[in-house]
């Protein structure tokens, strides 16, 4: 505050106040470390849990929000040695700040361009703080002013001492708290003394306007109290709750399971933080207006240049010197450091806004709005860290950072215009000794440290599994009001190939896999060269043993073809073609290898392929396909008695293909499939069968098939579902179904759904291991069915209300980085807006996450930039932009287009991974057809080619 104006404390409060400190403090020796301490939060002004209150000074927006409470579980990271407790302040504390002017010395005709300021001596009662500043607009270089300051005791003045000066050390100038801001040194600790002078020395050409001295006393103490960290990182927002637990402590959901237990994830450990409170700030210095936002990508180590030799008990009185040097002096809008942390390893909230959220602070020049800084309490070019420190550091770097999305060990992170590894010293952004050389020596230390403490992201992506398969699922209501959960599978897919022992595979001109013909259980395959037929018996792990029963019986046969028991004896028959009279031959199998041949048709000289994979038609009998010259598939239906009925056209065209084959179900949806390969590429794709004997849409397409002479399909491996066979060359190879499909089937919830507006499938919202639903009622009030036991959902319980005019509600992981997974809306006529999700109580206290979003749909897509925070698309029309997240802070400003054309399609999901590669993808239908077809998500961002996921889907009017 500068002279022309009232002063923060007048002169008489000023020695009221340092008679207090004298009467409270104890001596020390010469450098001070100010003996005052600070509180636990109890005014209104004080941010015990500054993730909310930090909210309500970025937005006026109505903020619909009920709750049911439910006390939350400690967190399961935090040990003893973080809940140590301190003697705090219980008020805020008022300190006492004296500004003088510095006079111009003469200048010395020895050397015309040095210019010399010098300030009277000034008395200091108590404990002092100092530092020099002079008029905003007047930059000086590092090298181009020195400050030097000294001071008396008992009639001896010490010797003159720097006090650093670093022009890197502020509020970026273009910010509003830049515009106001007073260019100066960084306090300094002078300790208990009679008097303090300081001087300046410019080589500049002139000495800058408005130099001034200020001398700081932290405040006298009202009342101390000892007490632990006010801010549980794992538990921000609870002190909001307190007031009503008791209310709420009858308030019990039952369960299956009897009485929920939170479940901790894969999270970073939280640290544990004194609040401002307990350092006594007084929260009507600070000027609330300059309060706000931007982004984290990176974190900086400083040091606050104080001395080292201070005690517990003196560090809320440093701290709020810094704080009074800052905005009474300097002109900031609040301490610029977002952390500070004392030799002891104690963590202390520094600016205002929200310890868990993006608040931009003064401490690197140019690079604010981009990272945080948490500062050293000492002189670290002078001293070692402790390791209590340094652990302290790799503590909240690796959670501050993990909120964010950002790795500790990242050695590329684009911080404002330039590029930095994720944990910095203040020197490597700026011309600066900042943290000090041994405290700098430590940042690898403290890299390592953040790494081994940072968490995966698991724990922030959002899980839908609501039927516990480890598969996402979609949730679903059909226009009669029944719900349904339809299960994704992995995707169906094949493993690498596997290689038979034998290696003489080209000599034969057929090879049929077959269930079992040799009465072991085992598939096995029929063999034929220039010498006969045998049966090589199966293993059960792709390899075949040798011929058995050799047979003539197949010689000049053509379209030789697995059929299973066709004849309903109990035992697995092949059919073969004559084409020389175009009759087809049963061959019954007599379970041991052996065949006996009757005839079975005599009308099939117009097939050019005959297929079997089973039972086609579901009336459990096993029977034969036969595609004609035109490209039609006919169903020749078994009677179980060896013979065919009357044939029936299968839907579609099957004319492309050059391989079409089974045996068995491929789907895992109980219904026989077969496998087909296209001609003109290569690629191969599963037919689903419906069971009433047609096929469903091509699943596909995979590789496996490319460039074998004889395909075929059959469990050879024992994996319980079948695999594809073929040869390549002297190779006989198998691909192995990998056990995943595209969609298992739906299960009913019956309705559950029937007076939801809108399905969001949120995750484990309760924490106890299972994934739930949220639903809106019609009149707004949003409900949470969790999951439970059994592929089951609890009734419902309300967790919010007034929700009847939020637009653009998407599930969207835990954005917040507490271990809760959050909402993100947007109120009509207001910004977009993060409802921070909180178990069994509902909602923090919602706040802005962004400006407001004009779109038809938002979805939570997971981590879709491959950095640890969740992002967001939103659709208008055909088109999908995205906004990164960056966790707590909400979205960035910045919008980018996605590279999709969602054209003909009605309605967009974001189920998560389901196809299990590691990225999240989307679920779309096709208004046209009703099928679901899946985008599957790019390593660092976008979307591949589609791919069908399953069909039948028109009548469904809610999806989630």
């Amino acid at each position: 505050m500068r002279r022309n104006k009232a002063r923060f404390v007048t002169a008489c409060q000023q020695s009221l106040a340092l008679g207090a400190v004298l009467a409270v403090l104890a001596p020390a020796a010469n450098v001070v470390s100010l003996d005052v301490v600070g509180t636990l939060p109890g005014s209104s002004d004080s941010p015990v849990t500054t993730g909310s209150d930090g909210a309500a000074d970025r937005s006026s927006d109505s903020t619909p929000g009920g709750t049911v409470d439910r006390a939350p579980a400690a967190d399961p990271g935090v040990s003893a040695a973080d809940r140590e407790p301190a003697r705090v302040e219980t008020e805020p504390v008022q300190p006492v700040v004296h500004e003088v002017p510095m006079e111009a010395v003469p200048d010395q005709p020895d050397d015309p361009a040095k210019h010399e300021l010098v300030s009277d001596p000034e008395k200091v009662t108590g404990y002092g703080a100092v530092g020099v500043t002079w008029q905003h607009g007047e930059e000086l270089k590092d090298d181009q002013i020195t400050v030097l300051v000294r001071t008396r005791t008992d009639g001896t003045w010490s010797s003159w001492t720097a006090v650093q000066y670093h022009e890197e050390h502020g509020p970026d100038p273009d910010s509003d708290e830049g515009r106001h801001a007073r260019p100066g040194t960084d306090p300094l600790l002078v300790g208990e003394v009679d008097e303090v002078q300081a001087k300046a020395v410019t080589t500049y050409g002139s000495i800058p306007d408005d130099v001034t001295l200020s001398v700081i006393q932290p405040g006298a103490s009202k009342d101390t109290e000892v007490e632990e960290p006010a801010i549980d990182t794992s538990r921000l927002d609870t002190a909001k709750r307190d007031q009503t637990s008791e209310q709420a402590a009858d308030q019990t959901l039952e369960s299956s399971d009897g009485e929920i237990a939170l479940q901790a994830g894969s999270f970073t450990p939280k640290p544990q933080i004194f609040s401002r409170a307990q350092w006594g700030a007084n929260e009507r210095m600070r000027d609330k207006g300059s309060l706000h936002y931007y982004e984290v990508h990176a974190g900086f180590v400083h040091h606050t240049v104080n001395a080292n030799n201070y005690t517990k008990a003196q560090v809320p009185g440093i701290i709020r010197s810094i704080y009074a040097y800052h905005t009474q002096s300097k002109g900031w809008s609040d301490i610029g450091y977002n952390f500070l942390v004392d030799k002891f390893g104690r963590i202390w909230e520094g600016r205002y806004g929200g310890v868990d959220r993006p608040v931009v602070g003064a401490h690197t020049l140019g690079y604010n709005d981009y990272s945080f800084a948490m500062s050293a309490i000492g002189n670290y070019e002078t001293a070692q860290p402790t390791s209590a420190m340094l652990n302290a550091y790799g503590k909240l770097f690796a959670w501050k950072l993990s909120l964010h999305g950002v790795s500790a060990s990242s050695t590329r992170q684009k911080v404002g215009p330039k590029y930095f590894q994720a944990i910095n010293g203040h020197r490597d952004a700026g011309s600066t000794a900042c943290p000090g050389r041994y405290l700098y020596a430590k940042i690898p230390q403290i890299r390592r440290l953040a790494a081994q403490y940072q968490a995966d992201w698991t724990g922030r992506e959002r899980s839908t599994d609501v039927l516990g398969t480890a598969h996402p699922d979609i949730l679903l209501r059909r226009s009669d009001g029944t719900g349904f959960v339809l299960p994704t599978g992995g995707m169906l897919r094949f493993r690498a190939a596997r290689q038979a022992t034998f290696t003489r595979w080209s000599r034969y001109d057929t090879v049929v896999v077959s269930p079992d013909l040799t009465g072991d259980a085992k598939s096995d395959l029929l063999v034929r060269d220039g010498t006969g037929a045998r049966v090589r018996p199966g293993t059960g792990t792709g390899d075949f043993g040798n011929g058995i029963k050799p047979t003539q019986l197949f010689q000049g046969m053509d379209q030789v073809t697995a059929v299973g028991d066709l004849n309903g004896d109990g035992r697995n028959d092949l059919v073969a073609r004559q084409p020389s009279t175009g009759r087809l031959f049963l061959y019954r199998g007599n379970g041991s290898g052996g065949f006996t041949r009757a005839g079975l048709s005599t009308a099939w000289a117009s097939y050019t392929m005959t297929v079997g994979t089973g039972d086609v038609n579901g009336d459990g009998k096993a029977d034969v396909l036969a595609r004609d010259k035109a490209g039609a598939l006919w169903l020749h239906r078994g009677t179980g008695r060896s013979t065919l009925a009357a044939r029936v056209k299968v839907p579609g065209s099957f004319g492309q293909f050059d391989a079409i084959t089974g045996f068995g179900d491929y789907t895992g949806d109980g219904k026989v499939d077969l496998v087909v390969r296209t001609a003109s590429n290569g690629s191969s794709y599963v037919l689903p069968g419906r069971g009433n004997g047609s096929f469903g849409h091509s699943v596909g397409p995979f590789t496996q098939a490319k460039g074998l002479g004889i395909v075929a399909g059959g469990d050879v491996l024992g994996n319980k579902a079948p695999d594809v066979v073929g040869v390549r060359g002297n190779l006989l190879v198998s691909y192995s179904h990998y056990g995943a499909q595209n969609v298992r089937p739906m299960v009913s919830v019956g309705s559950a759904f029937q007076n939801a507006s809108l399905l969001l499938n949120v995750g484990d919202w309760d924490r106890d291991g299972r994934d739930d639903v949220v639903t809106r009622t019609s009149s707004g009030t949003l409900e949470l069915r969790r999951g439970l036991a059994g592929s089951k959902l609890a009734p419902p319980v309300s967790i919010a209300s007034g929700f009847q005019n939020v637009t653009l509600i998407a599930a969207v992981g835990d954005t917040t980085g507490d271990g809760y997974p959050d909402l993100m809306g947007q109120p009509k006529g207001g910004s977009m807006r993060i409802y921070p999700g909180y178990g069994l109580h509902g909602l923090k206290a919602s706040y802005v996450a962004h400006s407001a979003v004009s779109a038809g749909g938002q979805f939570g897509v997971g981590r879709y930039d491959g950095d640890g925070a969740p992002d967001n698309l939103f659709r208008s029309g055909s088109r999908l932009r995205m906004l990164r997240g960056n966790g707590p802070g909400g979205l960035t400003g910045a919008s980018a287009a996605v590279s999709l054309d969602l054209t003909g399609y009605d309605r967009v999901l974001s189920p998560g991974d389901v196809d299990r590669d590691g990225r999240a993808d989307l679920v779309v239908r096709e208004k046209a057809t009703g099928y679901l077809w899946l985008l599957p998500g790019r390593s660092g961002g976008g979307y591949g080619t589609r791919r069908f996921l399953a069909e039948g889907f028109t009548g469904y009017d809610l999806m989630g």
